[in-house]
């Protein structure tokens, strides 16, 4: 019985640390304000339950014995849920228990976020050792709901979770939602309370059911579809479905600076642009299995190219003067030079390197952001850069008349490139060069023995991600007016990267829902600003853990990853009956 509750105690030790981090960083006193639905349920509250109940989810996960997927069964999931909520509790209770002996004011010189205030919200009001006592049984009674509710049916709990994270989403966007309601001139009472801005208890309820309505209608017809395949997946049909959904998504996106406003627009402008880099970057890591970790080289370079090939000026002491070497081009011939000097830039960088792959390519990746950073701040290159005060006045893309440097006229310009950035990915992956890059990622040395001239085609993926980058980066050049080197920082690559690895490598439809997930929600949900880098960190870890697929996995990819478990199922079955013959072996020589 002590092994078969092994894994609620491991998941219960690592809820009641990340409840116990969420506290130190002052998330749950910073939240306890932020009321979601009614006054009742808040931002910091939730946080609260969620870790004994998503210590439960993990401890109930089905697993493979023997060959074959186990899920527990409802007594099992319960006590395993139960030991895993209340070991959350039990370790908050002893982080709580440390503050009280060691006392708030010598804490806080090292944990800021330590106040009597958390005090107040880890013991609810009711003491140290009460509060203490609720966390251990109510972490007890959330664990035990949740390995219940992991043990209920697939197709059952599916369309409620879809309900609450609706509920929840909706509550979060409470800045954004209703100003989009009063511009439709649509009653907003009934789903948001003015007192407290988050949804009415009606609103919730209301959400809930028609989401969870809805997802329990979709995953249905799925379940017909995979049943019934020739009725309904017909190449047709599906092109009919997948034309409806692009059209609809384009006309809501094209609708949206005239229902959100202009900060809303701000945002999603900057969403854009980072979008852009990122399906740069998943032609060459997603398509083609390069580790790229310096794409923000390619953002700076489109940056500096079109405000040089436009006419921008230098800052300097004598006032802004134009630089050694600068054109006045109009900005959309100046994009067409830069996108082909990026393309130039990738198969120049991917020329050296051909040979290289995994982790030495992406220390080269590495160094050429630093490189270019570093030749961009240098004195040798400073009359045509402008050194560490960069370059000002970049144009603002006129066109017709119309200038696109206010939030709402740039969201449209980097709309349309986005929309053709889309489409060129979309038709590559499935081309003659999207497949040689498939199998260049599944197996380098198999493609070129089966006469994949792999390097031509490494040049090929380097040029065309390169190009897509050095786009990104004129549009934010254009969109910020100013060039600085301070912008193309390291962090923009991992930025990048991270939004490339959460949607999934090699999937259009993922790299999309990652920049929105990953960019445009922090940005949306001001309160979480500064907590920024910490979701980064905790949605990569979970990605990594429970879908490494990404949200939106490209097929091919998947199927290479769940050959790879299987393989890695089989090698430890494989160890583990050596070990066990070793053992009876070793047992029978013991024996007299």
């Amino acid at each position: 019985m002590r092994g078969a509750l092994r894994p609620g105690a491991r998941a219960g030790l690592v809820g009641g640390a990340v409840l116990v981090y969420l506290a130190l960083v002052g998330m749950l006193v910073k939240f306890e304000e932020l009321r979601l639905v009614g006054s009742q349920v808040t931002r910091g509250r939730l946080l609260l339950v969620l870790p004994p109940f998503a210590a439960s989810f993990f401890a109930v996960r089905p697993r493979v014995i023997g060959g074959r997927v186990e899920q527990p069964g409802p007594g099992v999931a319960l006590a395993l849920g139960a030991v895993a909520g209340a070991l959350v509790g039990a370790v908050g209770s002893v982080g709580l228990a440390l503050v009280e002996a060691i006392g708030v004011e010598r804490i806080r010189p090292v944990f800021v976020a330590v106040s009597p205030a958390l005090v107040e919200t880890l013991t609810f009001g009711r003491g140290a050792a009460a509060g203490a006592a609720i966390l251990v049984v109510g972490g007890a009674a959330l664990g035990a709901a949740g390995g219940i509710w992991r043990a209920i049916r697939h197709g059952l709990r599916r369309p409620v979770e879809v309900g609450l994270l609706t509920v929840v989403t909706l509550a979060m966007l409470q800045r954004i939602v209703p100003f989009m309601l009063d511009e439709l001139r649509l009653e907003r009472d009934w789903l948001y309370s003015r007192a407290t801005r988050g949804l009415t208890w009606t609103g919730a309820v209301v959400v809930l059911v028609v989401a969870t309505a809805a997802a329990a209608y979709v995953l249905d017809r799925r379940e017909r579809r995979a049943l019934a395949p020739a009725a309904e997946g017909r190449p047709e049909v599906r092109g009919w479905r997948r034309t409806a959904l692009v059209t609809i998504a384009v006309v809501l996106a094209a609708a949206l600076p005239q229902l959100a406003g202009s900060i809303v627009s701000e945002i999603m402008g900057t969403v854009g642009v980072f979008l852009l880099l990122a399906l740069g970057l998943n032609i060459v890591t997603g398509y083609a299995g390069m580790l790229h970790l310096g794409f923000s080289a390619f953002f700076l370079i489109g940056a500096y190219a079109v405000a040089l090939l436009t006419g921008a000026n230098l800052v300097t002491a004598f006032g802004l003067v134009a630089p050694r070497f600068s054109a006045d081009l109009n900005f959309y011939l100046a994009l067409v030079l830069v996108v082909a000097i990026g393309a130039a830039v990738g198969a120049l960088v991917a020329a050296p390197v051909l040979r290289l792959r995994g982790d030495y390519l992406a220390i080269v990746t590495l160094a050429f952001a630093q490189i270019a950073v570093i030749l961009a701040t240098s004195s040798w290159l400073q009359p045509i850069t402008g050194g560490p005060q960069g370059l000002r006045d970049v144009t603002k893309a006129p066109l017709l008349g119309l200038e696109f440097r206010s939030a709402e006229r740039f969201y449209y310009l980097v709309l349309a490139f986005c929309v053709l950035a889309v489409f060129v990915s979309w038709r590559l992956a499935w081309s003659r060069v999207g497949r040689a890059w498939n199998a260049m990622r599944e197996d380098e040395q198999v493609a070129d023995a089966m006469g994949v001239p792999t390097g031509r085609y490494k040049m090929l993926g380097f040029a065309i991600g390169g190009a897509i980058g050095a786009l990104g980066g004129a549009l934010f050049a254009v969109k910020v007016g100013t060039v600085q080197p301070g912008s193309f920082e390291i962090i923009q690559s991992i930025t990048v990267l991270a939004v490339v690895i959460l949607g999934g490598l090699g999937s259009v439809p993922g790299v999309v829902l990652g920049a929105l997930v990953l960019l445009a929600l922090p940005g949306l949900l001001s309160q979480l600003e500064e907590f920024r880098f910490l979701i980064y960190g905790a949605v990569l870890v979970a990605i990594m853990i429970l879908r490494p697929q990404g949200l939106i996995p490209n097929v091919r990819r998947m199927r290479e990853l769940r050959e790879e478990e299987r393989t890695q199922d089989a090698w430890q079955q494989i160890f583990a009956a050596r070990q066990e013959r070793e053992a009876a072996e070793e047992a029978a020589e013991a024996a007299p």
